[in-house]
């Protein structure tokens, strides 16, 4: 992959007298030079022609290949609102492009987008004829709507991904017949989301625009350069010549980033860190979702904990098992899904209690307890060091996934007050 220093100066020889930067004289210190940051390459996953120049506009020249992916097959199978609907479509995007020989596997990153208009609970996207056109601008004329557009970043030599949701309200000016049959006649309504464009001949009738202006364009600026920082990396690295990055040192996580080449299975569609308007990358980009097994065991409430593996996110920790929910599925069958591949255990073996869900912004996990017959013992795969039934007195000892530990109290209450526990005390 390109990644190259820039800035460097053709090598000349020092007049006489003087010393060179960065060599030593008697009694001279040696002076430091901080270089720049490596050049990356960025492929953009799209034919869209507002996208492309957007990244013009930003410095970034990127390379261009499209993605072959069944965009209304894949819709199909996404329950939930258009925020899902984009982080889907970006996703399948940039790892189709990521994987597919072209262009792209000469650069160092992938970005894919998609963007969806959500209009009075109903969500619009490419409108495709005059009829679906002209019946949208009439509605959306003097009224308001919310734009969203995915983005999804992928490492190419690794696959690793990060993802996230631009949004911005649109309001537009009140049109008259004549000017939305004369905007319709251009052809331009017809094949973007929403049925309008802010930065080409629909720019006129937006009246006001509330949010990121990129990501109506296309492609969000600020919320690409936030990803990109969140790995460690700086926007300036996919500037092209003859601009230069910033100068400075990469952290090493960011160095081990970079250099990582093992292309890791992505076994859902829906795996991936999602970088939530709360700040923090979370894992699933729909969500996750888990069970807290209990069981009675001589004498005692147990919780089935998970020693989660040291590669995986929060690796080294104890939890209990769960992950990221696929596309299609809801809270339970994404828990009930992620607990029988991590344990083995049959959803025979369960009486579902309770639910639990922690909301973000652009995220949630939803805890589930279930009582668990005892006889049977649970065998970890390879996403766990080991899986080990515990005394519920006994779960703050161990040391803790953070977002477990922070809900452990309200799991614990909810697994004493939602499971059948007539055959003695629920501790």
């Amino acid at each position: 992959m390109p990644m190259t220093h820039n800035g460097g100066s053709a090598a000349h020889t020092p007049a006489a007298g003087h010393t060179p930067a960065g060599h030593t004289s008697a009694g001279h210190t040696p002076a430091t030079h901080t270089p720049a940051l490596p050049s990356l390459t960025l492929a953009l996953a799209s034919q869209s022609p507002a996208r492309l120049a957007t990244l013009r506009a930003a410095g970034v020249e990127p390379l261009v290949q499209v993605s072959h992916v069944d965009e209304d097959a894949l819709l199909a199978r996404v329950h939930g609102g258009p925020s899902q609907g984009v982080l889907a479509l970006a996703a399948a995007k940039a790892r189709d492009v990521a994987a597919t020989p072209g262009p792209a596997q000469g650069a160092d990153f992938v970005v894919g987008c998609d963007s969806m208009f959500e209009f009075e609970g109903e969500v619009y996207g490419k409108p495709h004829s005059p009829g679906v056109a002209r019946e949208r601008l009439a509605r959306m004329s003097g009224n308001s709507g919310i734009l969203h557009t995915g983005h999804c970043l992928v490492h190419v030599p690794s696959g690793r991904s990060l993802a996230g949701i631009s949004r911005a309200t649109v309001t537009f000016a009140r049109l008259s017949a004549a000017e939305i049959e004369a905007y319709i006649a251009t052809g331009e309504p017809l094949e973007v989301a929403g049925s309008f464009t802010a930065d080409g001949l629909g720019g006129p009738f937006i009246d006001r625009l509330e949010g990121d202006y990129h990501g109506v364009v296309g492609i969000s600026l600020p919320l690409l350069r936030s990803l990109v920082e969140h790995l460690g990396l700086s926007f300036t690295q996919f500037w092209a010549k003859p601009a230069r990055p910033a100068l400075g040192v990469l952290p090493e996580a960011a160095q081990r980033f970079l250099a990582d080449s093992h292309h890791g299975t992505v076994h859902h569609g829906a795996d991936g860190f999602l970088l939530c308007g709360c700040g923090k990358r979370h894992w699933g980009m729909n969500g996750a979702a888990g069970i807290a097994a209990f069981r009675r065991h001589a004498g005692h409430i147990q919780i089935l904990l998970q020693h989660r593996s040291p590669w995986s996110h929060g690796g080294a920790t104890w939890a209990f098992p769960g992950g990221a929910r696929e596309w299609d599925e809801e809270p339970w069958d994404g828990a009930l899904r992620e607990f029988t591949e991590e344990t083995a255990l049959a959803p025979t073996d369960l009486r579902r209690g309770g639910e639990l869900t922690t909301m973000h912004v652009d995220w949630s996990y939803t805890s589930f307890v279930a009582r668990c017959r005892d006889g049977i013992e649970a065998v970890a795969d390879g996403e766990s060091m080991e899986l080990r039934w515990v005394n519920v007195e006994d779960v703050t000892s161990y040391p803790l996934l953070p977002s477990f530990a922070a809900t452990w109290p309200q799991v614990r209450e909810l697994a004493r007050t939602t499971l059948d526990w007539s055959d003695g005390a629920s501790n």
